[in-house]
């Protein structure tokens, strides 16, 4: 299946199919081609920088691949990750010595890029969501280095700091500049065209472009630490069209599909170490505590599969974790795939018999 043709899967594996080796694949579907898609987007199984990426695929109806690469614990201190083997095979592989997380295949010009920006400008221009023209490409460049800037006093408080409030409150005093002038620059987008009371939910153009979605993911993970950490429960407030932007933003229509999927509700913002959002609950992941979105195999998701599954009575929970639990135990040869989070579950199931499928849809019904 595919979003552009490339090369067939019946005929050879697909650029990089056999050296990226990610505990988690997602496979996302909007139509039924049969070929691998030209896309494929590489990052650890958290939200962090893969999620605006994975948001503009998604919002342009483009079939593309997810690769998640877990970190887990490594003795009573360390952490390791299956990524630090496969980086040098693809290094090898693509010829690229610069690869990195996150990166992008393109699998139609048969290479990977990586470094953050230069993976939204490349699936920007091939999307069409660079500007229309070189004025414009050049305000989304200048946008993507600002929010950027924008993300280090964020990734400072969560993955060097203590996790105080005091620390809390530091990378909101380091972040206000940086907000102040994308604030300014959407109230000279209304501008523009004349109305200063016009509503923007866009940073260029009034259409989608690349800065958009890093910058809308970027003020959802500021929000929750000012939440979290009791520095106001609506810090957007000081910065009306930024506030304007990213309520508009999550409730367009090409969004949708996206913001209801499990990439967006059942990832982490951060990796295990970080001292905020490394935990569903947007709490402080715990060492040895379980991690239900690590390894969770192959998964695809398509417009039918995304919406929320349906609430468990306490016996199908009950069932539904005993079996997520002992899965390896109970069928070493099929791939069973569960998520379960809370009174949740959504099945993926690949090559199961017809008679274990009939068990399965059993437990949700009972």
């Amino acid at each position: 299946m595919s979003s552009s043709p490339t090369e067939s899967t019946s005929s050879k594996p697909a650029f990089l199919a056999n050296v990226v080796s990610p505990d988690t694949s997602v496979s996302v579907r909007f139509n039924s081609e049969e070929e691998a898609p030209r896309f494929a987007v590489g990052y650890w199984s958290i939200r962090g920088l893969g999620a605006p990426l994975r948001m503009m695929l998604s919002a342009a109806k483009i079939n593309h691949d997810v690769y998640l690469y877990d970190i887990v614990e490594d003795g009573d201190n360390g952490w390791n990750s299956s990524y630090f083997q496969t980086k040098e095979s693809l290094k090898t592989e693509s010829k690229n010595a610069l690869v990195n997380l996150p990166f992008v295949v393109d699998r139609k010009e048969c290479r990977l890029l990586c470094q953050t920006n230069a993976c939204f400008a490349h699936i920007g221009r091939c999307i069409g969501m660079f500007g229309t023209n070189d004025v414009e490409a050049s305000i989304c460049e200048q946008l993507l280095c600002e929010i950027y800037d924008l993300r280090y006093p964020y990734i400072i408080f969560c993955y060097r700091s203590d996790g105080s409030v005091e620390e809390a409150k530091k990378a909101f005093a380091q972040a206000e500049p940086h907000l102040q002038k994308l604030n300014s620059h959407l109230a000279n987008e209304a501008n523009n065209g004349g109305d200063d009371d016009k509503k923007v939910h866009h940073l260029v153009g009034g259409v989608l472009n690349a800065p958009d979605f890093h910058l809308f993911e970027l003020l959802d993970q500021f929000q929750f630490i000012a939440q979290t950490y009791g520095i106001s429960d609506d810090f957007l407030g000081q910065y009306p069209r930024l506030k304007e932007f990213k309520t508009g933003f999550e409730e367009l229509e090409e969004n949708q599909f996206y913001l209801k999927s499990w990439l967006h509700e059942g990832l982490p913002f951060n990796n295990c170490m970080s001292k905020a959002g490394s935990a569903l609950n947007v709490g402080v992941f715990q060492r040895g505590q379980k991690a239900e979105w690590r390894g969770k195999g192959e998964i695809t998701m398509n417009p039918n599969s995304s919406k929320k599954p349906k609430k468990l009575t306490h016996v199908q929970k009950i069932i539904v974790d005993y079996t997520y639990e002992n899965r390896r135990v109970l069928n070493k040869h099929v791939s069973i795939l569960f998520f379960v989070h809370t009174q949740y579950v959504g099945i993926y199931a690949c090559n199961l018999q017809k008679e274990e499928k009939e068990v399965f849809k059993y437990i949700l019904s009972y």
